[in-house]
């Protein structure tokens, strides 16, 4: 009797350890850390192009006054594959954790054209509720600089402006505002 049980446990342990080898794993993001610099924002240049068609100029979004080079800067700005799909697709707009853009902004034409002197900045999606002050976006200034989240400095500059983008989740260029440009 005590070696059928003893056998019967082993079945049931060796089963329960199969089937939870089966359970599907949930995988929160966690920025892919560049090598070299840290950054999960490297590499950006190969990400999908938002501005692929014509580079970003002028002041369209009416919000742009002096920043990212003021209304005679160009910009080309960059989705991680993360958030590519919701920005190619239609409203309503809700960018999944571990999203980054990257926008470079260029003061004017002649320095687009060389592709020199830009400034860089970025917006990661963070994790849900972790900073409601700016739609859970962290925003980076340079491409060396620190995520700023909450009510830091610059996530408080920043969110000035992108406040008004929060029904497209904080991001001007939208999927529906890139189509409304090309015509």
């Amino acid at each position: 009797m005590k070696l059928k049980i003893l056998f019967l446990a082993i079945i049931l342990g060796i089963g329960f350890i199969s089937l939870s080898a089966f359970k599907p794993k949930t995988e929160k993001y966690k920025p892919v850390k560049n090598e070299t610099t840290g950054n999960p924002w490297d590499g950006y240049k190969s990400w999908a192009k938002i501005t692929k068609y014509k580079p970003n100029t002028g002041d369209p979004t009416g919000f742009v006054e002096k920043k990212h080079s003021g209304k005679m800067g160009y910009r080309e700005i960059y989705i991680n594959s993360i958030g590519a799909p919701i920005q190619a697709g239609h409203a309503p707009y809700k960018y999944p954790e571990g999203t980054i853009v990257v926008k470079e902004a260029y003061k004017n034409k002649k320095a687009y054209e060389k592709g020199s002197k830009y400034i860089v900045t970025i917006m990661i999606k963070q994790k849900a509720g972790s900073s409601p002050e700016t739609g859970d976006w962290g925003f980076v200034m340079g491409a060396k600089g620190k995520v700023s989240t909450g009510t830091s400095k610059w996530a408080k500059f920043c969110n000035r402006c992108h406040v008004y983008a929060a029904p497209k989740d904080y991001v001007f260029m939208s999927g529906d505002f890139v189509r409304s440009l090309k015509k």
